[in-house]
Parts: C-alpha cells; structure tokens; sequence
C-alpha cells in the first residue's frame, strides 16, 4: 500500500498527464454543441487547470491526514479544512461568471458561464457503519486505555482504536498534540443496531455515543441541463467543477434547522458525490485563515466592535485547529457549513471589518497543556456561563468552565430559589445591555405544552413537570415530565430545548398554575440564549464597549488558557 505522500504524488503525475488528453464537447439533444474545446486539449486553460488540480490533490494528501493517517507534525500554516458546503437533495444549480472546467473521472469538459443544472442519477448510494464509541482518551494515557480495552475484551467485545485529530508543529521544537483514542466498542450496519446498543449501556451508566463511517463512495451519473438545452453525455460520479471566477450556488441550506434556503459564493474546485440517501454532496478544501473569512461574519455582526470581533476570530481559529480530522473524520471531511457545527457563509459573507480582525490575529490561538483547546460560544450567556459537562455528554473539560460574567454576587443561583430571583432581576453583566434574550418568558396552556412536548415524546396530556438538577449557571440538567399516557426523563439541555418547542436556553424556571387541582398553564421564564458553554457573544461585545480587549475577553471566558500567535 502506498503511503500518503507516495500516492499524493502519483496522483499528481497521474493526473498531470492527463493535463494532455482532449477536453471533450459536452453534447446536448437537439444540438451537437462544442463548448469551447480545444481540437487537441492542450490548450493553456486544460493544462493549468489539470495541472493545478493535480497539485491540489497531491498537496492534500501529503500534508493532510484525513482518512489517511498523519505521518508527521503539520504547521498551522499547512493545515486546510475540507468542509460540506451543502446538501441538496437529486439537482444542483450553479452561476458561473466564467466557463466552467468538469472533471469525471479521466474525462474534462468545458461549460459555458451562465446557469446550470446538475440532475444526478444515483444506482448506489454511498454506505456507512456506525461505531459505539463510550470513551476517549489522550496520548500519554496509554496504561488506562489498555486496562480500558481488557475490560470490554473480557465483556466479550472486540474493542477497537480510532485515531482523531492532529499533531502541529508550531515555533522549533514546539508540539502542540490535539490527538485524541477513541475506543470503538462494535460496529453496526444500520443506525437503530448502534443506538440499541448505546441504550443498553446507558442503563448500565456507560455513556456512549454513536458515530458514521463512510464505507465506499455512492455511484451515479449527472445530466447537465441550462441554457434551454439538456445534455446526451450522462457524466460518471464524483463529479469536480473548477472555474476562475467563484462559483454561486443555488438554494443552500442554512441555519441550525436547515429551515433557511441562501445562494452562497464559494472558491472552487467543488466536489459533487453521492451520499448514503442519494442525496448530492458539495465539498471544498481550504486553508483554514480563508475559511476564517467565511466564519466570522456568520458567526458575529461585523458591525459590533472589533475586539469582539477580535475575540470571535481567536475562539474560531482555536476551535478550528482542535477539531480538525475530529468526529467527521470518519465520513471524509471536518467540518459542515451549518450552524450546528460552525456556520460558513463562504465568499457571500466576507466584510473589511471581518477580513482585517482576521489578519490582524493571524495565527492567535488559545493553547492549554499543548494542546489547543475547543473553544465554543453561545449568543447570550444570561449572565452566567456553564460548565461543559452539564450541557454535553463527556468528561469535563478545565478549559470549559462556568464563570459568573462580570461583577454578579455571590449568590448560588443553582436552587430554583435563587434561580428565581435571579432571573427576577436585571444584573450587571457584560452580556445584560440591549441584548435581546438576556430574560425572556413562554406562556402556555397544557393543552399548548402537550402538543409541543407530544411531537417528540408521547407522554399524553402533561400533569406534572419535575424539575431536576441543575448546572452552575441554574441550567436545567435534566427534567421530568409526566403525561397521561407515560413518562419521560429528558436530560441535557438541547433536549429539554427541544422537547418544551425550543426554548432559547435551558436557565429556566418552570411555574404550573393548577385549576381545579390539575395543571392548567405553565409558565418558563427563562435567561439568556444557547448553551452558555464558553464565550458569550454579547458579554464580548459589552467587554469591547467598554474599552477591554480581546485579550481580556479571551482571559475572561477561558480562564487558565494561553494566547499565542504561532509562527510560520
């Protein structure tokens, strides 16, 4: 089996004497139409995009790890991301200022600028397995993990190691190692078998989550229609789009829902493959300060103070670095353009505030015993961030700490009294000012809040919700809720989010106002927006306002980590 670097390299010159084969029409019913083809393909245009795609695919393969495997430290300055732009169910549209270059397998084509249409045909959708993952562990921790893997041998299982995240090499000498083990327990061909299992060890107290890998590529064929004319050729799957000018593409999802449809720009070259429902896949590669440009703005109001900005640019970079090859590794890319992983807007979102706080911190990121550290966010905090292991599954995370966000007593606001009155009132937080959410409240009639609760979790008509316990910021860590029908325990607070129709955050009280000895409205007051893990948005903004820097934000949120600009 070749090496990485030894097949990154054979691809180049495989692929670059390709550069010389003829770049073929594309014919089209009704018409036999020649776009722009050179007689011998050996134009300049073929053979510089041969060539540079060639190079793409070589570089990518030496230096990234990805689904082959590190061989040696990268630098920061090495690292690219391969994100999935989008997902579009059987046609993508793409606006092309420029001609188009398509790639099928050894075949190349041109295609005239103007809109088109790429309708796949798909014979085998790409397969995936699902791992049973219960635990992680770092390097250095090889005793405990092999002690680990006897317990589950002797259990019967047939544990197994996957390999995420990377090792870079910053200034001489510097390692910075962001590996992570985690230990697949068994792998099942569907995703019901997985969660099964997850269940049963659960009831044993055994955390454990589940997780795809793609295990071959879907199959399929693409007709390419625009310009009032449908093409004859049908074009093998994956298919690659190369253009000189950015490439607009149609009706991309967006938002944590996926609810929002948007036209976005992206740099090519584009990837179109078939995923495991047949839908059509739309990936790209890219260094990881250009794809900064793209997440910042989508993430933060270029308009809100640059130190903010600033301290969203660093918590992005940082985030980035650490979960690079991390939990999508298995499915061949790092990253989604969705807000549920980190929203991406792509060449449509770049603004000069954004670009400029993004070059004025190249490079910065937060680091803790050399590793760099994932550094998540949330809108509005509510005046009290969370610790991490109480709103997410997992062991806990130092660098992920609850902390009081600026001068707020120190009163405990974990009992529902203290909550109560908290929530009553209007601290002095850096995230209370104008802030849409900081406080906010949900009436509903039983009747409402069933119907809510029942697209979800039949439990019937609600009698009574019990509160349980709750996080250092009063965050709800799980909840109660019984029906007519049943009853059901909801824990972590996305699910209690979802479960009561989405509320903005999990810091709420919850008040049942009785009629005639039965519940007759409920009542959730409720602070802040999102998780509340990390830096809060707003309290950045209102540290900036207030002239602290960003670096005074990141020591805020972060206590305990390190601020560093790695060098090339």
């Amino acid at each position: 089996m070749l090496s990485p670097i030894g097949l990154g390299l054979s691809l180049m010159i495989h692929c670059g004497r390709n550069a010389s084969r003829a770049m073929k029409p594309i014919f089209f019913f009704g018409n036999r139409v020649h776009m722009k083809a050179d007689k011998t393909g050996t134009g300049p245009m073929a053979r510089h995009t041969a060539w540079f795609n060639a190079l793409v695919i070589g570089i990518l393969l030496c230096v990234t790890p990805g689904v082959y495997g590190q061989t040696s430290p990268i630098t920061p300055e090495q690292s690219r991301a391969r994100i999935r732009y989008a997902v579009l169910k059987d046609k993508a549209t793409f606006r092309a200022s420029r001609e188009m270059i398509i790639r099928s397998g050894k075949s190349r084509y041109r295609v005239d600028a103007g809109e088109w249409t790429f309708e796949v045909s798909v014979t085998r959708p790409a397969t995936q397995r699902y791992h049973v993952f219960p635990k992680t562990f770092r390097p250095g921790e090889e005793q405990a993990r092999e002690e680990y893997l006897s317990f589950w041998r002797a259990r019967g299982y047939h544990p197994e190691i996957e390999e995420f995240g990377l090792l870079f090499q910053t200034a001489p000498g510097t390692l910075l190692d962001n590996r992570e083990y985690w230990v697949s327990l068994s792998r099942f061909d569907t995703e019901q078998e997985a969660e099964a299992l997850a269940a049963e060890l659960k009831k044993e107290s055994v955390w454990a989550w589940t997780r795809p890998e793609r295990t071959a590529g879907g199959q399929g064929t693409f007709a390419i229609q625009g310009q009032g004319r449908r093409s004859s050729d049908l074009l093998e799957c994956p298919l690659e789009i190369s253009c000189e000018a950015p490439l607009e593409v149609v009706d991309v999802s967006s938002g944590f829902w996926r609810e929002k449809k948007e036209n976005r720009l992206f740099q090519g070259p584009l990837t179109l493959s078939i995923g495991p429902a047949g839908e059509i896949e739309i990936y790209g590669y890219l260094p990881v300060e250009t794809y900064l440009r793209g997440v910042v703005p989508a993430e933060m109001p270029s308009s809100w103070p640059a130190e903010a900005l600033k301290a969203q640019a660093v918590v992005a970079r940082s985030e980035i670095y650490a979960s690079l090859a991390g939990k999508y590794r298995l499915e061949g890319f790092d990253f989604t353009a969705l807000e549920s992983c980190r929203a991406y807007l792509g060449l449509s979102g770049h603004t000069a505030e954004t670009d400029a706080v993004i070059t004025a911190t190249a490079g910065m990121a937060l680091v803790h015993n050399n590793r760099y550290i994932k550094t998540v966010f949330s809108s509005c905090c509510g005046g009290w961030t969370e610790n991490n292991e109480n709103v997410w599954s997992g062991p806990a995370d130092p660098m992920l700490r609850g902390v009081p966000d600026c001068s707020i007593g120190p009163e405990d606001i974990t009992p529902a009294s203290g909550l109560k009155r908290f929530l009553s009132s209007t601290p002095d937080a850096w995230c209370s000012s104008d802030t849409p959410g900081f406080r906010w409240q949900r009436r509903y009639s039983v009747g409402e809040l069933s119907q809510l609760v029942n697209q979800k979790h039949r439990v019937g008509t609600i009698q009574s919700i019990r509160e349980g316990g709750r996080g250092v910021s009063g965050r709800l860590k799980s909840v109660t809720i019984k029906g007519s029908l049943g009853t059901v325990t909801l824990e972590k607070e996305l699910a209690i989010r979802q479960a009561f129709g989405g509320l903005p955050s999990a810091m709420v009280i919850i008040e049942q106002e009785p009629e005639a000895g039965v519940p007759g409205s409920f009542t959730i007051k409720g602070g802040g927006r999102g998780h509340g893990v990390g830096m809060c948005q707003h309290g950045a903004r209102g540290m900036a306002a207030a002239g602290r820097g960003f670096e005074e934000i990141m020591a805020h949120y972060f206590p305990g980590a390190r601020l560093e600009r790695m060098q090339p």
